[in-house]
């Protein structure tokens, strides 16, 4: 190689490196290239082949140095020929990534099949790729009337060249890419339901979205450039605002970056409203700049506002429910004790009058069993009364199991014999000796469980009470042969004040209080009470306490 041609291509390689470092248009440094390459080697015709829209192959540019017009049937075979791998010099250069050289294309299988037997007018061509980071991004491509013999400097030339110009491509992808990333930053920010507002270190307004445009009544020409502490802020905040950004700017310091802080914004007729706001710091091109999201929180307030007014107003139901609850209490309280002295002193006198004569011994038996029923009922009142205010006093002791047995028998003994039942006391096992518990409720829980059975048994029908011991713990069972309880009722009649539907559409007596009272008297001694029932055949209730 002469010192001539060395020093041309020296200077060549130079000059596309300063076009390729003066722009991140490819098409434009291709052009420029393809002309300087024609303009050093003396050949006369440049062309760019660039990617398919669908990526599948290479296609002509559209992009000729010099005069092409001169040569129909090669800018007929660029125009209409679609370059896959191996089809045509591009095609070939598209799949290898390597420069190609043929001295005569008329003889060429490259080319042949895409000329047909037509004369192109041109002889040699070579092509070397523009590779960037994704590939092969460029073909250009350069043609003589001469049959002209590989050269491989030229060829390195311009390959270094081609590598050259894919940094071109590579920075206006990145370019691009950047571009992308700002534009749907900027989509997201404008479609957010929050304020964003950023300003630069002085403070001056430099971004306003459409939901700030929206919060503080300002369009974003009218806002930007303008100091952003006398844009949104009310005139209290506004010093402190200043004094923040200046301490920031100063010391690194701040008390506000980062914090969501509940303030007051402004608009431009002087009205407030409450926001909520978050403002961090960002270092850009060597300064400072600061950014906030800003939600108006008005409705949020007007809720809270409305929920400490429910509250309180929920509150002085509650006070006034407990009011009545106790009144209530008071009530039954003292309407009870009134009721219990003159059933006592009438349930006395009854004892005392006579009964030889038939009529008067049923009227006496009625009355003896009304005054009962109501004697029942008023001591149920008191007891609900009592439990229900939390003064349940448990005054546990070693009480004997058939103590406590023949005391409730004997309880329910006068409403059992009235309906002809007659109570069985089963064996008492001989594991069975003393439970923990109060004497007087452990009597009125097995009293109250033998009465529930009289009353939802036939007559003439035997209800049984048998005690055993269960796994460290005494289980008390009441069983009777009556009407049962339906499923949809079972798990229900503890409650207080509960009654089955079979109650209610036969009118059994009873307000719904005992057997709610044997399971407040079960908890209370650290037992349980269960139900097992078959409808029509009769039910078990078993009280379990501890040995």
């Amino acid at each position: 190689m002469s010192r001539q041609r060395e020093m041309a291509l020296v200077s060549l390689i130079d000059d596309i490196t300063a076009v390729a470092n003066a722009t991140d248009d490819l098409e434009e440094a291709a052009r420029a290239t393809l002309s300087e390459v024609c303009e050093v080697t003396g050949w006369p015709l440049g062309h760019l082949g660039v990617p398919a829209g669908d990526g599948e192959a290479f296609v002509s540019a559209g992009i000729w140095i010099g005069p092409i017009e001169d040569f129909p049937v090669l800018r007929e075979i660029a125009a209409t020929t679609r370059f896959t791998a191996g089809t045509g010099v591009i095609g070939r250069v598209a799949a290898t990534g390597e420069p190609v050289w043929s001295r005569d294309m008329t003889a060429d299988p490259l080319a042949v099949r895409l000329l047909r037997g037509r004369d192109p007018g041109v002889r040699a061509v070579f092509a070397f790729p523009v590779i960037a980071v994704d590939g092969v991004v460029a073909v250009l491509q350069f043609f003589s009337e001469q049959v002209i013999p590989r050269d491989e400097p030229l060829l390195r030339v311009m390959a270094a060249i081609g590598y050259q110009l894919g940094r071109v491509a590579d920075r206006r992808k990145v370019r691009d890419t950047a571009q992308a990333g700002r534009d749907r930053l900027q989509q997201i920010v404008d479609a957010s339901v929050e304020g964003f507002i950023s300003t630069d270190a002085a403070g001056h307004i430099t971004e306003w979205n459409s939901a700030a445009a929206h919060m503080f009544g300002r369009a974003r020409e009218q806002v930007l450039g303008r100091l952003v502490h006398e844009t949104i802020m009310p005139e209290r905040y506004r010093r402190a605002d200043q004094a923040g950004r200046t301490r920031f700017l100063t010391t690194g310091q701040s008390n506000v970056l980062g914090r969501r802080l509940e303030l007051a914004g402004a608009r431009p007729d002087g009205s407030e409203f409450p926001i909520e706001i978050v403002v961090w710091a960002t270092r850009e091109a060597n300064t400072w700049a600061f950014h906030a999201f800003v939600h108006d929180i008005t409705e949020r307030r007007r809720a809270e506002q409305a929920l400490r007014q429910a509250y309180e107003t929920e509150q002085q139901t509650v006070t006034r429910l407990k009011e009545l609850d106790t009144a209530k209490d008071a009530f039954i309280a003292t309407v009870s004790h009134e009721l219990r002295t003159p059933l006592t002193t009438l349930s006395g006198y009854l004892e005392l009058l006579d009964d030889t004569d038939p009529v008067q011994r049923r009227m006496l038996e009625a009355m003896t069993r009304n005054a009962a029923r109501l004697q029942n009922l008023v001591e149920d009142l008191l007891a609900a009364n009592t439990l229900t205010g939390g003064e349940l006093v448990v005054d546990a002791a070693a009480v004997p199991v058939s103590q406590a047995v023949e005391g409730a028998v004997r309880a329910t003994r006068a409403q059992a014999r009235s309906s002809s039942h007659l109570i069985e006391v089963g064996i008492i096992d001989a594991g069975v000796q003393t439970v923990t518990a109060d004497h007087d409720l452990l009597v009125r829980a097995i009293s109250a469980l033998l009465s529930n059975a009289v009353k939802y048994s036939p007559i003439n029908t035997p209800i049984t009470v048998h005690a055993s011991p269960e796994g460290g713990q005494v289980a008390v069972a009441v069983t009777d042969h009556g009407v049962g309880i339906e499923a949809e009722d079972l798990p229900r009649v503890f409650e207080r004040f509960y009654r089955t539907r079979y109650a209610q559409d036969n009118a059994i007596q009873g307000v719904g209080l005992g057997l709610w009272l044997v399971k407040t008297i079960a908890e209370a001694h650290g037992g349980t009470i269960t139900a097992t029932s078959t409808p029509g055949e009769g039910s078990t209730f078993t009280l379990t306490l501890p040995a």
